[in-house]
């Protein structure tokens, strides 16, 4: 009796050590990765910059509907990452922004085509009778209808780190009671006006049950990636060329934790910037570029394992900085990691 315990014991034990082990192999390595992209106006060459050209995006479509490639829904995605499941090779989601009128007349008839899940982020402040920019309720529950996700994006798509956290909760909730009367329900799906948050913030959007939260700095999402400011790959004219989104989509997470600053709204200017890799070897090809509205800021990189830390030359500009972080695998493929500053 004492031996068969002491036998079942053993084998408990042997058990265990082989999980752990196999737990840490597979810690070195991200599961999943996800590239989603995000548009505003389509055809509207009066603002180049939140807008792509006809051509482009038909060259996009008639890539991403390619077999190599899995077009997913955004809940599908982040579901799945959340409850570690597996993605499928080069999953691609889509979203929209704001609800401009050229979505409904131009954009959607080619993602309805080809059958592809798009999300259609709303700032309820604009959705209004005769707006002649921006779509009204009939025309979002219509496309609601045909299968658009319809997301949340504040009310007034004020730069939210600027207002005072009760401003803040206020926009929530004006946003919220909108799309309960308007739809019947609450939006599950986030995404911060021009990608601006502070921590606060992002406690706040945790309270209000919000699912997951996106900015809109460049980068691909994985397990590791903060679930409450996920990246999207911001398409326009100018960065809407297809080799651009060719690269992105077939883009790896790059498995990076312990990000500081903690906070998207940077206390620290400079900041100091340090992150983890699960991959250590990433180290080898890593490099790091960072801008702001002044153009690139120089930096130094110092790489401790699988331990990155950054310091910059100088102070970041008022408003918005990015950093990118690319490196290449073992297999040939190319990790990606963005973040977005706010000063």
């Amino acid at each position: 009796m004492v031996l068969t315990k002491y036998i079942f014991l053993q084998i408990i034990k042997s058990v265990s050590l082989i999980f752990l082990f196999i737990s840490a192999v597979n810690a070195t390595n991200i599961k999943n990765s996800a590239t989603v992209f995000m548009y505003h106006k389509f055809g509207v060459s009066k603002y180049p910059s939140t807008s792509v050209t006809i051509e482009q995006l038909e060259s996009h479509i008639n890539e991403l509907i390619k077999e190599e490639y899995n077009i997913l829904s955004l809940d599908f995605i982040v579901d799945t990452i959340i409850n570690d499941g597996d993605l499928p090779k080069n999953a691609i989601g889509i979203s929209i922004d704001d609800a401009d009128k050229s979505f409904l007349e131009i954009g959607w008839p080619y993602f309805k085509k080809n059958n592809i899940p798009v999300t259609l982020f709303v700032t309820t402040g604009t959705i209004v009778k005769n707006n002649k920019n921006y779509i009204n309720w009939d025309q979002i529950r219509q496309l609601k209808k045909e299968g658009v996700t319809i997301g949340a994006h504040s009310h007034t798509h004020e730069h939210m780190p600027d207002l005072d956290i009760d401003d803040v909760k206020t926009e929530i909730e004006l946003s919220n009671k909108i799309f309960l009367r308007e739809l019947g329900e609450i939006p599950t799906l986030f995404a911060f006006p021009y990608g601006e948050t502070n921590s606060e913030i992002i406690e706040l959007i945790k309270e209000y049950k919000f699912k997951v939260a996106f900015g809109q700095h460049s980068g691909v999402i994985n397990e590791t990636s903060n679930m409450y400011y996920l990246p999207r790959f911001s398409l326009n004219e100018k960065y809407g060329e297809i080799e651009r989104v060719i690269f992105a989509a077939k883009s790896k997470g790059l498995g990076v934790y312990d990000f500081i600053p903690s906070n998207p709204s940077i206390n620290e200017n400079p900041p100091f910037i340090g992150f983890s890799l699960l991959d250590e070897k990433l180290s080898n090809s890593l490099n790091c570029f960072i801008f702001d509205m002044k153009g690139q800021v120089e930096r130094e990189i110092f790489k401790f394992n699988e331990r990155i830390e950054i310091r910059l030359s100088r102070e970041l500009s008022k408003g918005r900085s990015r950093m990118n972080c690319t490196a290449k695998d073992s297999s040939g493929k190319w990790r990606w990691f963005g973040h977005q500053f706010y000063n």
